[in-house]
């Protein structure tokens, strides 16, 4: 074989490789999107919290949300990452979000307490959204003050009208 044709072959072979990982990373970026488009599991939100991270993650963003940052942490006693305080952005408006997979209902000391951190913040409001619900006291702490409260059954709604 001559120089050229060697250079051909060399071309072709080339093209056939840049085709190939093309391919691959449109498969790629379409399993991704496909795994994001899915609507968030709820049993899986409660058992994992990696997994429930990401889904209030996605609901925030669908909600029109900017998430600035997310950190998890632990329950004291489970030694388990059971909530997690999302930073948000909405027109200009910083909204801190502590959000619980919890299953033991929400009391009105988690409302006092979440307002005195809420107070150290720039955030001009709060909100507190619970895979569990709220005491009729912990509603009634909340009522007046910058804080939303959104229970399971809320958490529940939002996915529905996202993902229907």
């Amino acid at each position: 074989m001559s120089i050229d044709s060697w250079r051909t072959v060399a071309l072709l072979a080339a093209v056939l490789a840049g085709l190939i990982a093309a391919g691959l990373l449109l498969l790629l970026r379409w399993d991704r999107r496909r795994r994001l488009a899915a609507r968030p599991d709820w049993a899986r939100m409660l058992a994992d919290s990696d997994y429930f991270k990401q889904s209030v993650w996605r609901i925030f963003r669908a909600r029109g949300y900017r998430v600035e940052w997310a950190r998890a942490f632990n329950d004291p006693i489970e030694r388990q990452e059971r909530e997690v305080v999302f930073a948000l952005t909405r027109r200009g408006e910083l909204v801190a979000a502590l959000c619980g997979r919890w299953v033991i209902p929400i009391t009105s000391e988690i409302i006092t307490r979440f307002e005195k951190a809420l107070a150290t913040t720039q955030a001009q409001r709060g909100m507190i959204v619970t895979t569990s619900y709220f005491t009729d006291a912990a509603r009634a702490e909340a009522a007046g003050l910058p804080v939303e409260l959104h229970d399971g059954r809320q958490l529940a709604e939002w996915i529905e009208d996202i993902w229907a």
